[in-house]
């Protein structure tokens, strides 16, 4: 309840004043007002605290400026220390009986002083007065002590019987007779009332008074009233209670009661029933702002007209039986918050209507005139003294009017709607809002003129907003919170302001509450890593913890500072790795926030996007989590990147979109292919750590040659054959530099040759050689050779257009060892070095090798070793050249892949070849023809025997045609077969069409089924289908022997036949059939005397595709591979 925190006060003081501080925050709290005594000694007030030493409590002690300062006492601006009063003087009772008569009787010891009328004593600065006379005769208290300056904690008065006594009175009586300046608390305990003033001063009286009814007596309003009557009109609080919930004591309160109290700031009730309440119970109280009634009867509420309340009062709780009507104070003018629990509503009520315990009240009306929003809800919020405007996700275009607080500030939530546009300021009641959330809406623009005057929270998270301007940012400087997440923001580099403004927020570390620990507890890990968590400070709404990076590396000291950095860097890998960050800063060309302490903007003209992370110690390649579809230059040169991925060693898309990388002065070491970007246009990588390139990368930047530009100085490149490559491509892109590479390894002194590549051959770790490499330039001869320092020399002559050996007086000759001739164009040898240990000469146009080479390269490999490579060239195998066979053979394993060393004519690998084979004798040459004649001869005679199944063969395989094909003398007839067979064997027909019709060699076939037409006379039609057909085939079957019609046909078919002279019948005589007795004389003759297709044969169908006519099929199969051509 807010009246509690109001007044709950007094233990609140006393604990104050006996909080004594140690060393470290005596100068804090000496400016609150507290005081130590000089002679004390550090820490004292710890060990009076624990050994409850009087002596020690010196009395730390608050005294105004308006206190008269003593010599010698401590002044510290307006505050004066004076001395706690820790004893009674001694010569009280002296004074006591001085002044009152020595009749009288008085007493003292051990800080107590007792006398006729009462006993009082001191303890721990707590003054008791028990008067032990039950009538009041005189004043007779005298000061306890002969200093001025000192000061009590509390007085308590206990003792009076009489609601009338005149020793119920206001503490600045007793101060004033004590000779006491200030207390804390003073307590006077009656019978049926606990009075209570507090923070007490001996001219002013008291700033708060309590009234405590301890049970119901008609005495208490009597008590109450006299009281405050004699009360000092600077009180500025009265607080009357009854506790009992059973019941409830009344309270008359006397009108004018308050008189005089100009300075009373808050009256309050509590478990009272209250009468005599009028409209002059207040008057003239022009300060009461506070007015509770709390669990009180009130039946009377007509004290609410009167016009000094009705001007002063700000805040009101009426917790009364009744049920009140807001209405009464429709004339509250400066009425803020009403608490009430039955009312009846008043529609132009400014004031905010509260319940008891809860944060949110009703809001009615602005003080402008204008209500709650249309579809929106309002309500104040008490904990943040703000009126909250809610119209989320209502489907609003625009900001309708808002009302103006009675109290606090306005708060507009505008989140998920329709707007495309912030009002004009000059909105009613929309430029005093202190908080603006217009999130997840479709702005594309913030104006000054569109801004509230003085927010201190503004959210527009998830709108379309791009850019800023210059006087909006100086705006966004005194927001406190600003949340800008969800908007993809275009930073151009001439628009310095934007630039500073997010560079500004990317110094503010916010990280998601529910993420904190984690990423605590992951950068614990290094040594300053458990001190991170005391800078951040949680956001009001809970939300996230927010601390400013430059502040904590500022407060771990400059001598650090490179640990310091490393130590940011990894809690900000942290938060990225646990995705722990809020309110992100994306960029519209990245759709990703700016790499960790990078500068990025978008360069108007170039049309360049710009990433620059120079000279920022990152040992780390930037993150880059999405592709950039725009031509990009990322500068991160002067840091201590050894690698082209990041710290997880994720290829992301990001970086194969840039197209400029300028990354000299870092600690690279690699540079693989598969980490180049893929378009880059230009590479700076100057004075790293490199020492080779691979091949891949040499391939992918020659292939990009007249698009990629690359920066190659300054590195410790190595002049190693390992790398001919990358050697090559430095000396023709950066040939300073290469000539450099080849004077720090030593090797020689003489030039490189122009079209050639000079490098350290470190194939055996023993024996290091310079290396000449001048394959693939198309040379026609040998340039003169640079002379090694130590070591021999190694030449790489490879793919060229050499036709004659070389001088032996060419400079550099003599110190080959090695050399590699393969794929040129000579046939013969010259004069060879006198070290050679290695010769290749592959692939070249040499015959023979002559006696003088032989002996020569016989001597070297018994003496060295010499390897050989010989393969690929013409050599002639002829029995003059069997010495060079021979030296072949007898060094083949001095002789590289000899197997493939083969014979011109034959094709046959040298090896192989025996002496015999190119040197034959006549013996075994007459042997040979023998041998070849008798096999033609029994080729010939077989041939003969197996004539015909050799032909079927060549036939049904289409092996020479032209010799299995016979010649036909009826080519000219339409059908190639007429099938004969009887009405009862038709289901035999159809493998018939499907073999010779549809089969490979494609037979058209005449049978009755098909070709006759209807109404034909019969025999005329099988006479015309024998006519018509170059074969008739007889399906010779059971059924056919006894039909009329079938034995027809067999008789035109045989008469045909007789007359053209040529074997036209085909009989297919089928397994049914066991004699000829159903046939005449002439058919079964012919049957006896000819031969027949038994269908039950295995190779039936090649001998019946044989029989058929040949001319037509070969002259169809020509055509169509006549077509195919």
């Amino acid at each position: 309840m807010e009246h509690s925190k109001l007044w709950d006060l007094r233990p609140e003081v006393r604990e104050r004043r006996f909080k004594w501080t140690s060393d470290g925050q005596q100068q804090q709290q000496q400016q609150l007002g507290w005081c130590n005594n000089k002679d004390d000694p550090p820490n004292s007030h710890q060990k009076s605290k624990s050994n409850n030493d009087a002596r020690n409590l010196n009395s730390r002690v608050r005294v105004r400026a308006r206190v008269r300062v003593v010599p010698g006492e401590m002044r510290m601006g307006d505050i004066n220390c004076s001395k706690g009063l820790g004893n009674i003087r001694e010569d009280y009772c002296e004074i006591y009986l001085g002044e009152f008569g020595e009749d009288r009787t008085c007493s003292i010891a051990n800080n107590i002083v007792t006398t006729e009328d009462y006993q009082m004593k001191l303890v721990f600065l707590k003054l008791q007065i028990n008067w032990t006379s039950p009538v009041f005769h005189r004043w007779n208290i005298l000061k306890i002590s002969n200093e001025t300056n000192n000061e009590l904690v509390t007085i308590s008065v206990l003792g009076i019987r009489s609601e009338v006594d005149m020793r119920i009175s206001p503490a600045v009586q007793y101060l004033s007779l004590l000779g006491i300046q200030e207390i804390s608390g003073y307590d006077i305990y009656l019978p049926s009332v606990l009075i209570t003033e507090m923070d007490v001063h001996h001219v002013n009286g008291p700033k708060m008074v309590t009234f405590k009814y301890l049970y119901d007596s008609p005495d208490n309003s009597v008590i109450t009233n006299n009281y405050i009557r004699k009360t000092m009109n600077s009180t500025e609080k009265i607080k009357i209670y009854y506790l009992n919930t059973f019941e409830k004591t009344t309270l008359t309160m006397e009108e004018n009661i308050f008189h005089g109290k100009d300075k009373l700031s808050a009256v309050i009730f509590t478990g009272l029933k209250i009468e005599g309440l009028t409209d002059k119970t207040f008057e003239n109280v022009t300060s009461l702002s506070t007015l509770i009634f709390d669990y009180v009867v009130l039946k009377d509420l007509s004290f609410l007209r009167s016009p000094t309340l009705q001007a002063s009062l700000k805040y009101c709780i009426m917790k009364v039986e009744n049920t009140v009507d807001l209405k009464s104070f429709a004339k509250f003018t400066n009425l803020e918050i009403i608490e009430v629990n039955r009312y009846k509503a008043f529609k132009s009520l400014t004031a905010f209507i509260c319940e008891t315990y809860k944060s949110h009240c009703k809001f009615t009306l602005g003080i402008n005139g204008v209500a709650c929003p249309l579809k929106c809800n309002c309500s104040y919020n008490r904990d943040k003294s703000q009126l909250e405007i809610d119209c989320w996700q209502k489907n609003l275009t625009t900001i309708p009017l808002l009302p103006i607080p009675k109290k606090g500030n306005s708060a507009l939530v505008f989140q998920s709607n329709l707007l495309t546009e912030l009002p004009y300021n000059s909105l009613e009641g929309y430029r005093n809002i202190k908080s603006l959330d217009v999130s997840y809406n479709q702005l594309t623009s913030l104006s000054i003129s569109q801004l509230p005057e003085s927010l201190h929270y503004l959210d527009i998270r998830h709108n379309k907003i791009t850019t800023l301007s210059p006087e909006v940012v100086e705006y966004l400087y005194s927001v406190n919170i600003f949340n800008q997440f969800g908007n993809k923001w275009i930073i151009y580099c001439d628009e310095y302001h934007l630039q500073e403004f997010f560079w500004y927020k990317a110094k503010l570390l916010r990280i998601k509450t529910s993420k904190f620990e984690t990423i605590m507890e992951y950068i614990e890990l290094s040594a300053k890593g458990s001190f991170v968590e005391n800078f951040f400070v949680e956001n009001i709404d809970l939300l996230y913890k927010e601390a400013n990076e430059d502040e904590i590396i500022d407060a771990f000291g400059h001598s650090d500072k490179y640990f310091n950095l490393k130590l940011m860097e990894a809690l900000n890998h942290a938060i990225w790795l646990f995705s722990g960050e809020f309110d992100e800063i994306i960029l519209h060309h990245l759709n990703a926030p700016c790499p960790y302490r990078c500068s990025c903007c978008f360069e108007r003209l170039t049309d360049e996007f710009l990433i620059n992370c120079q000279n920022l110690s990152l040992d780390s390649y930037p993150r880059l989590p999405n592709s950039i579809p725009y031509n990009t230059t990322l500068y991160l040169d002067a840091n201590e990147i050894t690698k082209l991925t990041n710290t997880e060693s994720v290829i992301v898309s990001g970086h194969a979109s840039i197209q400029k990388l300028h990354m000299a002065q870092n600690l690279l070491r690699e540079l693989p292919l598969h980490l180049l970007p893929e378009n880059i246009t230009y590479l700076d990588v100057r004075n790293n750590l490199l020492k080779y390139m691979d091949d891949g990368v040499i391939a992918f930047l020659e292939y990009r040659e007249n698009i990629t530009k690359i920066e190659l100085s300054g590195n410790p490149w190595e002049c190693n054959c390992k790398a001919k490559a990358f050697l090559s491509f430095l000396r023709k892109h950066e040939p300073m530099e290469y000539d450099a590479v080849l004077r720090r390894v030593e090797i020689t002194q003489d030039m490189c040759p122009e079209d050639c590549i000079c490098c350290v051959d470190t194939s055996n770790p023993d024996s290091l050689a310079l290396m000449v490499d001048c394959s693939g330039k198309e040379l026609s001869e040998i340039p003169p050779l640079p002379t090694p320092t130590y070591g021999q020399t190694t030449l790489v002559f490879e793919r060229n257009s050499l036709k004659k050996w070389p001088s032996s007086l060419l400079p550099g000759y003599s110190s080959l060892t090695r050399f590699y001739l393969a794929n040129n164009r000579l046939s013969d040898i010259d004069q060879l070095p006198d070290n050679l240990e290695y010769l290749d000469i592959s692939n070249n146009n040499f015959s023979a090798l002559d006696d003088r080479v032989r002996g020569f390269l016989q001597k070297r490999m018994n003496s060295s070793q010499l390897q050989l490579s010989l393969f690929g060239n013409p050599w002639t195998c002829r029995c003059e050249e069997k010495d060079f066979l021979v030296f072949v053979k007898e060094q083949a394993k001095n002789i590289a892949n000899a197997s493939a060393i083969q014979c011109s004519d034959t094709g046959r690998s040298l090896i192989e070849v025996e002496e015999t084979d190119i040197c034959p004798s006549v013996l075994i040459y007459y042997t040979s023809l023998a041998v070849s004649l008798l096999i033609i001869a029994l080729s010939i005679n077989f041939f003969i025997c197996f004539r015909q199944p050799i032909m079927i063969w060549f036939y049904e395989h289409e092996i020479c045609l032209s010799l299995a094909a016979r010649r036909e003398l009826d080519e000219d007839k339409k059908y190639d077969a007429f099938l004969s067979f009887t009405h009862k064997d038709e289901d035999l027909i159809e493998e018939f069409v499907d073999r010779l019709e549809n089969g490979r060699h494609k037979f058209r076939l005449c049978f009755y089924l098909r070709d006759w037409l209807v109404g034909e006379s019969i025999p005329d039609c099988i006479n015309q289908s024998v006519k018509g057909s170059r074969r008739i085939i007889i399906l010779m079957t059971k059924n056919f022997l006894k039909s009329t019609w079938g034995r027809l046909e067999f008789r035109l078919a045989l008469h045909a036949t007789s007359r053209d002279r040529c074997k036209r019948l085909i009989v297919v005589l089928y397994p049914d059939v066991e004699n000829f007795d159903d046939l005449d004389s002439e058919l079964r003759a012919y049957m006896v005397l000819n031969t027949y297709l038994e269908r039950n044969n295995p190779n039936f169908w090649n001998k019946l595709m044989y029989s058929m006519p040949h001319a037509r099929h070969l002259k169809r199969s020509l055509s169509d591979a006549e077509t195919k051509v």
